[in-house]
């Protein structure tokens, strides 16, 4: 008699691997062929993942068309099995497997697409905190302004692609019907939650860069400093607008608190 970790072995493998041998001996016949009464597992399995991926990226669906989609489905599927009992989390490897198979071809774009849907996913869950006023700074002393650090609210992802990614999106969207030139330029973009609404916003490279420093624990110095030396390696670039980008990234609403470092204040 198979113990209990042999047989669920035995359908892992069956389901999952379409290698049904092991398991069709331990399941009795009774009128139906062993192999059929499978089939039927292997199908539901197939059918549960796909549509589990379908709900977090339908407009990849749309862009390599269903029967690819289902293709892709499976083979991510059996290379990157879920680990979880919650299939919300299915997809968190889809846009590096879709790296994987689109790499270095026309079709490379669908993994940054796959990581906007992805972020769009992310926010959807997470809580809701209150935006930051910018009447809150004012109880910040100008000397201290360089040390102020700020925090991303939790329902905020940052995306960036040298595709036009968010086009791409709203151009598969229902009732869309909007051709995107993939060689119009890179866009960098802001998926946030607004109350129950998802929202995406363009940024630009001066504010995407703020608020991914932001993200990354800087303090208003540290990403000014790093804004600059970006501009050093770009010898066309204008000089960054770090109050326009601050403007920009708290007018959107990606920032819930800051605080003040005090080990980084200016010597008197």
């Amino acid at each position: 008699m198979n113990s209990l970790l042999e047989l669920q072995e035995h359908c892992y493998r069956a389901f999952m691997l379409d290698d049904s041998t092991a398991l069709q001996l331990a399941v009795r016949n009774n009128g139906v062929p062993a192999e059929h009464r499978i089939r039927i597992y292997q199908n539901n399995a197939r059918e549960t993942f796909r549509k589990a991926l379908l709900a977090s990226y339908p407009v990849i669906e749309r862009l390599v068309g269903s029967e690819c989609f289902a293709g892709l489905a499976l083979k991510y599927m059996r290379e990157h099995p879920s680990r979880s009992g919650d299939l919300q989390g299915f997809g968190t490897g889809f846009a590096d497997f879709l790296t994987e198979v689109y790499e270095n071809t026309r079709f490379s774009y669908l993994a940054d697409v796959a990581r906007l849907e992805w972020a769009l996913e992310e926010v959807h869950l997470e809580p809701n905190e209150e935006l930051l006023e910018p009447a809150e700074l004012s109880t910040v002393s100008e000397a201290d302004h360089p040390t102020l650090v700020f925090r991303l609210r939790k329902a905020v992802r940052l995306v960036r692609s040298p595709f036009p990614v968010l086009s791409i999106w709203r151009a598969n969207q229902p009732g869309a019907d909007t051709r995107i030139d993939l060689d119009k330029g890179a866009e960098q973009v802001a998926v946030l939650r607004s109350g129950d609404d998802l929202k995406m916003h363009p940024l630009d490279p001066d504010s995407f860069a703020l608020a991914t420093s932001f993200a990354h624990g800087a303090s208003l110095q540290e990403a000014y400093e790093s804004l600059s030396s970006d501009l050093d390696e770009k010898t066309d670039a204008e000089s960054p607008n770090l109050a326009a980008a601050l403007q920009s990234v708290m007018g959107l609403g990606l920032l819930s608190s800051f605080s003040v470092r005090d080990s980084f204040r200016p010597a008197p």
